[in-house]
């Protein structure tokens, strides 16, 4: 059973990522940059017959501001207006809580609403599961994935634990006394968690945040040991000297500036990957017309060279486009997954 979870993790990013190139992946041949932003070669907003935003867009965040999903929502607004892909505004929400239910009701209360999309990413849709919420991934309409992002385990630059094999000693010399957080449970920083103190032998103590930007903020603060988080929302402080990672749960080590970060595999923990797409869904009974025009829309983003160079390369991330059909299969493959680990490790019957 150990090796079900990167095993078939591995084998859904790979046959997803074919996907993505061979039928969706979008090309920067047509990018180019004007005036000091970037556009895609006749830049207009996207024309699908039926359907034109005619009012404020809701861009809901199922989690507190300064996380990874706050930072692609964030992001991707600011090109969707700034390449004039949508006319209409694009509102960021925070609507934190619960493992991202908070944010998952209140989309749902927008039944049929064609102005309303949220964040969505694989810890969000099993902690649904797990945690018996009343809205899951059935509930609402699939509309985009944009990318894939990886973790990493962070200490504070004046940690005692240099390299993660002191991190693993300390914690077992201190059972329960180490603690790692991490945004929420059941979502992979946990699923993480545990399966390092399964394959490790450790008792690790997780400590559970609202989101990432938070995680980071206690961590800063010296109130936890270490994080489990995106490259994304920790890489300034890397890169400031302020914090260490001391692995990565990718498959391959990552690029500069974490090429020298070793992986949890090559560490002897190789069912230890994890990986995490970034999507987009809508509210339930979203009409068909409605899913084209965005579709159109992240796309075209996911084409831009400023996406590309800002967004994927300076955050370790895999530009990674699929459409509505292809992303609803990558979602219930991946909560299959998910849920299969949670099994393994019994916090799931």
């Amino acid at each position: 059973m150990k090796k079900i979870g990167s095993f078939l993790f591995t084998s859904v990013l790979a046959i997803s990522l074919l996907t993505a190139c061979s039928s969706s992946q979008p090309s920067n041949q047509n990018a180019g940059s004007q005036g000091g932003s970037t556009k895609t070669e006749g830049s207009e907003p996207a024309k699908t017959e039926g359907f034109a935003p005619s009012r404020d867009v809701e861009f809901v965040v199922p989690y507190s501001a300064g996380g990874g999903s706050d930072l692609n929502a964030r992001t991707l607004a600011q090109l969707m207006s700034q390449n004039k892909f949508v006319d209409q505004k694009l509102l960021v929400i925070n609507k934190e809580g619960g493992s991202g239910a908070v944010g998952n009701a209140y989309t749902f209360s927008k039944k049929g609403d064609d102005h309303t999309l949220m964040t969505w990413g694989p810890g969000q849709q099993v902690a649904a599961v797990v945690n018996k919420a009343d809205v899951t991934l059935e509930d609402l309409t699939p509309i985009a994935t944009v990318a894939n992002d990886t973790f990493l385990v962070v200490v504070k630059a004046d940690s005692p634990y240099k390299t993660f094999e002191e991190f693993v000693e300390a914690s077992k010399a201190k059972p329960d006394e180490v603690t790692v957080g991490g945004a929420g449970i059941g979502q992979e920083d946990s699923l993480i968690h545990f399966m390092i103190n399964r394959d490790a032998g450790t008792k690790l103590k997780y400590v559970t945040f609202n989101s990432g930007g938070d995680t980071m903020s206690a961590l800063m603060g010296g109130h936890i040991d270490s994080v489990i988080t995106n490259p994304n929302e920790i890489i300034s402080q890397i890169e400031a000297g302020e914090a260490r990672a001391i692995a990565a749960a990718s498959a391959e080590r990552l690029a500069p500036p974490l090429d020298q970060v070793p992986t949890l595999k090559e560490l002897g923990y190789p069912n230890i990957v994890m990986n995490q797409f970034r999507a987009v869904v809508g509210p339930p009974d979203m009409p068909a017309e409605a899913v084209k025009y965005w579709e159109d829309v992240f796309k075209k983003v996911a084409e831009t060279k400023e996406w590309q160079e800002n967004y994927i390369d300076k955050n370790n991330m895999v530009n990674m486009y699929l459409n509505a059909e292809d992303s609803k299969k990558l979602f219930e493959e991946s909560l299959d997954l998910y849920l299969s680990i949670h099994k393994e490790l019994g916090t799931l019957k």
